[in-house]
């Protein structure tokens, strides 16, 4: 699906903006929730006067795109070492932090840290930055799906044991979706990778488009638009952190 916008800057070419569609990027059809991510966004390039063209796909597709061709915009993007040179890093729209989930009765799971991890069946959503971390580390039993919410109706099927995602994402869908969180548990903080969700720029990309970028992120961020727009899913995060302190699991750190 692809969303045309309105051209405020005609002597320029649009710029491609590339996102998965997710109930952070996409509102829902009844309630109206979600979206923020796109909403932000969509203020940014207001603000910077730069005309886009919007198109939803899936991840590993947007990622290839947005790694191959210059003057491409993609969010929200998890950051991390892998990635650091691969993107032009224009700001982050919120703090994310990832963990492995199990369902609440499989008391015959135990993860004490990664290894641990590594002989259950896992769904991972499709070049994830928590499958490539999980790849990076050896892990064999992964079953790559297109969404988030394909791992959660998998697990509930009992067709794999653990999942990795994000605590707001976790959130964001059992209040979507009509799923009850007391049925997951959270059992490993995937730290290495726990860092934030960005808008980026692919590399190659027009320096002066970047610097107007960055330059309208900063003023949305100072004039409050940025904790304004994204509030419901910084809300989210405060309502894992109650439901599931972080001190009730175990935490996989990066090596120093």
């Amino acid at each position: 699906m692809i969303v045309l916008a309105t051209i405020s800057n005609a002597d320029e070419p649009p710029i491609l903006l590339l996102a998965e569609a997710s109930p952070f990027t996409l509102k829902a059809d009844t309630s109206g929730s979600g979206g923020e991510a796109t909403a932000f966004v969509e203020h940014l390039l207001a603000g910077a006067q730069q005309d886009y063209q919007l198109s939803f796909e899936p991840w590993k597709r947007a990622y290839l795109k947005a790694q191959t061709n210059p003057n491409v915009l993609i969010y929200p993007i998890a950051r991390d070492a892998t990635r650091e040179e691969q993107f032009h890093w224009v700001g982050q729209l919120i703090p994310v932090a990832y963990y492995l989930f199990r369902l609440t009765a499989r008391d015959d799971i135990s993860i004490n840290g990664l290894e641990d991890a590594k002989k259950w069946q896992m769904g991972v959503v499709n070049e994830h930055i928590h499958h490539q971390y999980l790849k990076d580390r050896g892990f064999e039993n992964l079953q790559p799906v297109n969404s988030n919410y394909q791992n959660v109706k998998k697990a509930l099927l009992g067709r794999i044991a653990l999942f990795p995602m994000s605590d707001g994402g976790m959130m964001q869908l059992c209040s979507r979706d009509d799923l009850d969180c007391s049925s997951f548990k959270p059992v490993l903080k995937l730290d290495g990778i726990s860092n934030g969700l960005y808008l980026a720029a692919s590399s190659g990309s027009d320096q002066a488009m970047i610097q107007r970028l960055m330059a309208s992120y900063q003023s949305l961020v100072s004039s409050g638009q940025h904790e304004e727009t994204l509030s419901q899913r910084l809300l989210r995060i405060e309502e894992f952190n109650h439901l599931w302190p972080s001190e009730s699991m175990a935490i996989e750190r990066e090596p120093q």
